[in-house]
């Protein structure tokens, strides 16, 4: 492990053995940055009680801090130990979340994820893209969910390449298909095709195809222009019917919080995209989106009613007037909105 501590390299020399004991204990004046990898460290010492005491440590850190630590600036021991030893969701959603997280990881993690997991995996189309298999190890799941199953069978017909898995592989996500060098030869004849068809709604720059063209792309070209998509793209392909699509464009590009708050207002996108941003709490955590969800009538009722709480008094009693939400959620509003004038 690599540190710029002092302290961590007298405990790493193995001078001081009383030393090595408080580190393993967690006792030691150090930020979670420099103190939890040390214990990873201590964890798989050939020492016994050294491994007992970082091993029980761990355990018992706030999963609320170390989660924050995973997110950010965790090294690969760190985030290995954390995803193989210790199965609280709270510290598995910032692992599978890390753009860099090994492959490996997710594959091994992928049999053993619950529901809610599974689908924050499969959001993931840029590992998949690298690591098939991902999904062979996702779909031996027993816990696997119907949702999951159908995103499986979805992936396996239109995100991976149609001629073998193998060629998934060598499927870059800087792929951009306007460099149409790239394209085989059957996609450049569909695009080929497509230019000539009669344009209409927003053009896109970037490819130079109106709103109407990208539309009535094949699928695999449409998940390929999800990657980096410019903001004209992102809004026509965010309402795209097909689910792989929708969801690729929303992992795949740096939406705006304006975008987000906006999409979770909409009634023009497929389900999967609202349940998505539900999911992500960066996004939740701002109080537009937050407001958004819990006023879309097509938000589950229980998403909804989590979203409650946080709004203020005023949006409450808004919301329980709302005849456009279902009773659930209204009822909910009126109660928290008695209770918060109270």
């Amino acid at each position: 492990m690599s540190t710029t501590h002092p302290l961590v390299e007298e405990i790493l020399g193995g001078e001081s053995y009383e030393l090595r004991v408080l580190a393993a204990q967690g006792i030691l004046p150090l930020p979670p940055a420099e103190l939890i990898p040390l214990q990873v460290h201590l964890a798989d010492a050939d020492d016994a009680f050294l491994a007992d005491a970082a091993r029980s440590s761990l355990a018992s850190l706030d999963p609320r801090i170390v989660s924050v630590y995973l997110a950010a600036d965790a090294p690969v021991e760190v985030l290995r130990y954390f995803a193989t030893r210790q199965h609280d969701s709270t510290l598995l959603e910032p692992i599978l979340s890390r753009r860099d997280v090994p492959r490996e990881l997710l594959v091994e993690l992928a049999p053993k994820l619950p529901a809610d997991l599974q689908e924050l995996l499969l959001l993931r189309q840029d590992a998949i893209l690298e690591r098939p298999e991902i999904l062979d190890s996702l779909a031996d799941n027993p816990r696997l969910s119907p949702y999951s199953r159908r995103r499986i069978a979805e992936y396996r017909e239109h995100l991976l390449p149609r001629a073998s898995r193998a060629a998934a592989v060598a499927v870059s996500s800087e792929q951009f298909f306007p460099q149409d060098e790239e394209l085989s030869e059957e996609e450049q004849v569909e695009l080929e095709r497509i230019r000539r068809a009669a344009a209409g709604g927003d053009v896109d720059r970037t490819t130079g195809l109106s709103e109407h063209q990208i539309r009535a792309l094949t699928v695999p070209l449409r998940l390929r222009l999800a990657q980096g998509a410019s903001r004209t793209l992102r809004a026509i392909l965010i309402k795209d019917s097909n689910t792989s699509v929708a969801l690729a464009v929303l992992q795949r590009s740096a939406f705006t919080d304006d975008e987000i708050e906006q999409l979770a207002a909409s009634r023009a996108v497929v389900d999967d995209v609202l349940l998505a941003i539900a999911k992500r709490r960066e996004w939740t955590a701002r109080y537009g989106v937050c407001l958004n969800l819990a006023r879309n009538p097509r938000i589950p009722i229980g998403i909804a009613i989590k979203c409650l709480p946080r709004l203020s008094v005023r949006d409450l009693r808004l919301l329980g007037r709302d005849r456009n939400i279902s009773d659930a959620v209204r009822s909910t509003a009126q109660r928290l909105y008695r209770i918060k004038v109270d």
